[in-house]
């Protein structure tokens, strides 16, 4: 799994707990159900239970044959609800000429339903329009963003789509490749026919993170927090500048981590690596727990990544560890 991804997003959150994108994260629904952000109420999702819906089949390789003569479309990673790839376009010379190169990526999202809420998440501006019968947002960001396509789901739930340049081509125009995603994900909806893929036994992804791990959460910040779902993987709290992540992936082990230097060990009954960042002014602590076998690769595992960030103090790594105990403790009582 992308556990850079995963780290560089609560890094950014770490150290400014407001105001910066995080493009990992979410909590587990009802089966079959979203939240509607506005009331809290529940709705049928058209992804079924969109927590084991497979994210890579939004991006059918029939999608990219109108983009160049010969292409290679290979799967890169998948993990909690988002699928990577890369593409490259070749014309039909012997041997073919490679004409571009991009780097491809499929989520499944929740609480998207604003051009707002697009900025917030995925730091890009974009537009609606309707195609098919649904809105589509569409937008272009900076090079590492590149050019994204949202299609809107019922319950503010949304299948979101990017495509950005490889640094070996780095002139080629991604959007009409994002354009050709879209025409495949709006294809495969249409169609009706989802592939998912079920958590394993003991998998914490079809946990509702949020109300199991409250109790937890709010007494490592001291008290009651502001609780914060986003996506479908993951909660987060917040108490004044303090703050508390837990979400989940899937990674080999140990994971990547690339922030500090991991220290090795036990949460409860499973292995887990500690690592800290931070200042005089603002400690934060991230630890990654190896909890039980990932449902997209036999090699890797599903990863409870725990961070916790206190202001005022130098080191909350002791505290992070025990929150951590505390989490698996949360997580297997649920049993």
């Amino acid at each position: 799994m992308g556990t850079k991804t995963v780290i560089t997003a609560l890094a950014c959150v770490a150290m400014a707990v407001s105001g910066c994108a995080s493009r990992v994260a979410g909590v587990a629904q009802p089966i079959g159900a979203g939240p509607d952000q506005s009331t809290g109420a529940t709705t049928a999702s058209e992804l079924g239970d969109p927590r084991t819906t497979d994210a890579c089949q939004f991006a059918p390789q029939d999608a990219f044959k109108p983009l160049a003569p010969k292409f290679k479309l290979d799967h890169t990673l998948s993990t909690y609800g988002t699928c990577y790839f890369s593409l490259v376009l070749a014309d039909t010379s012997t041997p073919p000429k490679v004409t571009a190169g991009y780097l491809l990526s499929v989520e499944t999202e929740t609480g998207l339903a604003s051009p707002d809420d697009y900025l917030k998440k995925f730091q890009v501006s974009v537009t609606a329009k309707q195609v098919d019968g649904r809105t589509v947002y569409s937008g272009t960001g900076e090079k590492d963003v590149g050019c994204v396509r949202g299609v809107t789901l019922a319950g503010n739930q949304a299948i979101v789509l990017s495509a950005k340049n490889s640094s070996s081509y780095p002139d080629a125009d991604p959007c009409p490749t994002a354009d050709a995603m879209l025409t495949g994900a709006l294809a495969v909806l249409k169609s009706g026919n989802l592939k998912h893929n079920p958590f394993p036994t003991g998998s914490a992804g079809d946990v509702d993170l949020c109300s199991t791990l409250t109790s937890v959460a709010s007494a490592a910040l001291g008290g009651a927090a502001t609780v914060t779902p986003t996506g479908f993987y993951g909660c987060s709290w917040v108490k004044g500048h303090d703050y508390v992540s837990i979400l989940l992936s899937s990674d080999g082990w140990p994971p990547q981590f690339k922030l500090g230097t991991p220290q090795p060990f036990q949460a409860g009954n499973r292995l887990a690596l500690a690592a800290k960042i931070g200042n005089d002014k603002l400690a934060s602590s991230f630890v990654q727990v190896q909890y039980t076998k990932s449902p997209f690769s036999d090699d890797e595992f599903e990863v409870v990544t725990v961070n916790l960030t206190i202001g005022g103090k130098s080191d909350v790594m002791p505290q992070a560890r025990q929150l951590a105990t505390d989490v698996v403790k949360a997580l297997d009582s649920r049993r």
